[in-house]
Parts: structure tokens; C-alpha cells; sequence
């Protein structure tokens, strides 16, 4: 046996003691069935039976991965405290189009919204109900479909499709929920491709994380008349778009861009996102970042118009990289608000 399965192996007793005590000191509120295995897909905490190596090492890889992310989530938290909280109302859901698993980032510049809905094409797998079910290799698999999340603020499209066939949406979800210091209440597993996890913050408020499977593409929405009344019923909601293959430029997106303009008293996005000619003089914009005119394959994508609104606002500073140009020396970030929206956040100052 090589040293490394030795070691991991002495420590079987240790994650079993520490597994029991976590659970221990759990709230009432908390259904310790369902946030046992949110805190084992997490890495967090074994479940009784004895650990698998596989899920040892993916949990030594993953205290080392969110530890080094920890700076860089501390940054979006305070910068969103700082720019976005007075800007809407505490209440207002949360909608991010396009964005797949990618429960981090919506959790750390949202951590107050009652309500997250995550939207991608990937299908909603549920999770496994136990040790029973892990299969050989499913720590590593669910680790390598973390790994983009952290090292490129995005999941790479390319691989997304084969990682969540692996894993499933929902595990990802779960996993990040607990790393971002969420106690899971429950897990609903997928139904006609929706999954959500109810879960409490640290301040024991009940929050839900949702995920949808949906194409948001024109054609592709007039066949989901009931998916198109669940986002104009969440309005007036806040909108997050990043790293979204600048889709919601393209006409054959014009009713999802038209939903969100709709539907938003909050949009923040990166250039990827609404095109900022779409913008007009019911939104009131801050810039942040330097924006920076897309590289290959988006080349084409260039806008001119928020270069130069970018030349003439002087925009604030982004202490965090997001989306496509990762470094926070070229990330860019809008924050528009309905000129409406804008003047009862001033009138509550």
C-alpha cells in the first residue's frame, strides 16, 4: 500500500468521530439524514460507514481548493455588501441564466436572497442516498467538476456536457452549498428537470437554491409556456449574467433578453451578458472592472459603446477576477438598476 493510502487510512477513525460530532450539533430545523450527505459529497464529513479512499483524498483535495478560493470569495462578499446591498430590496429573488452548477458565485455576491435559481442545459441528476451507492471513482469525478469552477471563475462548456453526466448537477450544488457555509435542510431530488435544496445560513435564515434544466433560446422557449410564466412570476427579481458565451446578444435570445429587461430591478453582469445598447434611459449603470474587448472564439462580440462609457465613468475598482478574463486586472462588472428601482433605494438612505 503506498504512504499515501496508509495515512489516509489512519485517519478513518478520526473523520468518523469528527462525522458524529458535527451531527450532534446540528439545529432542530435540520434534517441531519439529507445534510449528512450534503456534508459527505461536500468532503466535509464522512458518513458512518467507513470512508473510501477515493472520498478521502477528494476530500483533502477540496479543503485545500476552497481554501485557497477563500480570499477571493471574502472579496465578493464585501464588495457586494458594499456596492449591491442598499441597491434592491433584501427580499428579491435571484435569477442566473446560463449559469449552470455555478452555485459559488451567485452565492457570494447574493448570500441574502431568499431564493436562487440556477439555469443551464445540463440534466438535474440527483445525488447518491448514501455510501451504498458511491461507485468507484465518483470523489474523483465530482472533484475534477469543481476544479474549472475555482481555477477559471466558469465551467468550460465543452466539458460540462460529459462532467454532469458523470456527477449530476445536484451534488455540485450541494457540495458548494455546504463549502460556503450553508447547513442543508433538504434535499429535493430532480423532477421534470428542477432540483432544489432548502438550506440555512448562518444566521439560521432559510434560503432555497433551485436549479432549472432549460435552452433558453427563442424556439426553445415557446415550447415552455410554463417555464416562461415560473420566470415572469419571480419579478421584480435581480439578475446575474457571467462567462455566458455572449448569447444574449444574439437574436435567436431576444425573448429570454427581453424577459430579463422586463423582470429586473437588478441586473449585474459581465460583458457576456445584455448588450449594454440595450440599456436605455430607464437604467441607471455603474461600471466596475476594465473592460477588456473579448478574445477568440468572441472576437465579433466587441462593444463599443461600453468601451467608451467605460473611458468616460472612470469605474470603480473589481477586487475579485470573474468570467472570461479571470485576472481582476481585465474582469469587468455592470450593476444597472431600474431608474425607478434607483430612486426608492436613495429615499430609504
Amino acid at each position: 500500500m503506498r504512504r499515501r493510502d496508509v495515512l489516509l487510512a489512519a485517519a478513518l477513525p478520526a473523520l468518523a468521530a469528527l462525522a458524529r460530532s458535527a451531527r450532534a450539533a446540528l439545529p432542530d430545523a435540520v434534517d441531519t439524514r439529507d445534510d449528512a450527505v450534503a456534508r459527505w459529497l461536500s468532503g466535509t464529513a464522512p458518513l458512518p460507514d467507513a470512508p473510501t479512499l477515493d472520498w478521502l483524498g477528494y476530500a483533502s483535495t477540496e479543503d485545500a481548493r476552497w481554501a485557497r478560493a477563500a480570499p477571493r470569495i471574502r472579496a465578493m462578499r464585501e464588495w457586494s455588501r458594499r456596492e449591491l446591498a442598499s441597491l434592491v430590496p433584501g427580499d428579491r429573488p435571484v435569477v442566473y441564466p446560463f449559469g449552470g452548477p455555478d452555485a459559488l458565485h451567485a452565492l457570494a455576491l447574493f448570500e441574502a436572497a431568499p431564493r436562487l435559481l440556477l439555469i443551464g442545459l445540463e440534466p438535474a441528476v440527483g445525488v447518491p442516498a448514501g455510501a451504498r451507492d458511491e461507485r468507484p471513482g465518483y470523489f474523483s469525478e465530482l472533484g475534477d467538476a469543481m476544479a474549472d469552477l475555482h481555477r477559471l471563475t466558469f465551467f468550460r462548456t465543452r466539458d460540462l456536457a460529459s462532467q454532469m453526466n458523470d456527477v449530476g448537477v445536484l451534488p455540485v450544488l450541494v457540495a458548494t452549498l455546504v463549502r460556503m457555509g450553508g447547513r442543508v435542510t433538504r434535499i429535493a431530488q430532480p423532477a421534470s428537470g428542477r432540483a432544489s435544496v432548502d438550506w440555512l445560513s448562518s444566521d439560521d435564515h432559510p434560503h432555497r437554491l433551485e436549479y432549472a434544466q432549460a435552452d433558453l433560446s427563442n424556439a426553445a422557449l415557446a415550447r415552455r409556456p410554463d417555464f416562461v410564466a415560473t420566470l415572469a412570476g419571480l419579478a421584480p427579481h435581480v439578475t446575474f449574467v457571467k462567462a455566458a458565451s455572449y448569447l444574449l446578444g444574439e437574436p435567436r435570445f431576444s425573448h429570454v433578453r427581453r424577459l430579463i429587461l422586463d423582470g429586473s430591478e437588478l441586473l449585474v453582469q459581465d460583458d457576456t451578458g445584455v448588450p449594454f445598447s440595450d440599456l436605455d434611459a430607464g437604467w441607471g449603470t455603474r461600471l466596475f472592472g476594465r473592460y477588456v474587448a473579448p478574445a477568440s472564439p468572441f472576437e465579433d462580440r466587441a462593444q463599443p459603446d461600453l468601451a467608451s462609457a467605460y473611458a468616460r465613468q472612470a469605474p470603480a475598482s473589481l477586487p475579485f477576477g470573474i468570467g472570461y478574463h479571470v485576472s481582476a486586472r481585465s474582469s469587468n462588472l455592470l450593476a444597472g438598476v431600474r431608474v425607478r428601482t434607483r430612486a426608492r433605494a436613495e429615499a430609504r438612505r
